[in-house]
């Protein structure tokens, strides 16, 4: 019986504090990369934003945010795309 007793202690014990650690946010946001890029010129009055991908990524990317709440991998290189990124640092 007392070592049911001592086991079950352990075991609520192990559960609180697994349950406490998974309630803090993550401290590294990851960002996602592009593997491959959208090939047609995304109309302008769509972008809202746009982010860089990490330099842990394989290739360089430049995202688009849509209005609609979707997320384009396009070519950092492509005229069209440094347009849009001055564009939207001026806003």
């Amino acid at each position: 019986m007392r070592a049911s007793l001592v086991l079950l202690t352990f075991l609520l014990t192990v559960a609180a504090l697994h349950s406490e650690a998974n309630k803090e946010p993550a401290q590294d946001q990851v960002t996602p990369c592009c593997f491959s890029f959208s090939l047609r010129r995304i109309p302008f009055r769509f972008v809202k934003g746009y982010y860089w991908t990490t330099t842990q990524c394989p290739t360089p990317g430049v995202v688009f945010l849509t209005k609609h709440g979707k997320e384009i991998c396009t070519n950092p290189s492509d005229d069209w795309v440094q347009q849009y990124i001055e564009q939207l640092d001026l806003q």
